[in-house]
């Protein structure tokens, strides 16, 4: 299932034609919340750039992504706003990479247990987990739902199915990715 694809609950996401918002739109067609990047900045694409190939091209091949250690904002239609973090700046290590969300009084945390596997919390609580397919730029993403889930708990799982993305390198892999440049 690719990014453009809904999830299995059909959720989706569309990005706007100027790459400044994200909608997260549910199985009916209404757009739950959008997804806003940092002030100043824009989304990115997931994976590096290929020779020849524009930001709005690997955007619409990838899907949209947030700039990592970069605080984005989700917000619902009734105004209400959350922030977004996906990993530490510079953090090495796997557990450091895990994205949070709090909206509602709702604590949310996409944890990374593998370069491909991430389980999604609330408040303790797992929700679900991920697995991202096999590849180098792999961004299709199958989910195991492990509770119930109501339209904002689905909103947040869309976000982590088709922006945030399941799977980081370790330490090791990222010594040798940036030895490798």
């Amino acid at each position: 299932m690719n990014w453009k694809s809904p999830t299995e609950t059909g959720w989706s996401v569309r990005i706007a034609a100027d790459h400044s918002s994200v909608a997260i739109v549910d199985p009916v067609g209404t757009v739950r919340a959008e997804l806003l990047p940092a002030a100043g900045d824009e989304f990115n694409a997931h994976f590096g750039r290929l020779k020849r190939e524009t930001l709005a091209e690997r955007i619409d091949r990838f899907g949209p992504a947030l700039i990592k250690g970069k605080p984005a904002t989700l917000r619902f239609p009734d105004g209400t706003d959350a922030s977004v973090t996906d990993q530490k700046r510079h953090g090495m290590r796997r557990r450091n990479k895990l994205c949070q969300v709090e909206v509602a009084g709702r604590h949310y945390r996409f944890e990374h247990s593998s370069g491909r596997k991430a389980a999604a919390r609330r408040d303790g609580i797992e929700l679900a987990r991920y697995v991202r397919a096999r590849g180098l730029r792999a961004v299709e993403v199958s989910r195991k739902s492990l509770s119930a889930t109501d339209d904002i708990d689905e909103c947040v799982l869309t976000l982590f199915q088709k922006v945030i993305l399941p799977g980081r390198e370790g330490a090791f892999g990222e010594i040798m990715s940036a030895l490798s440049i």
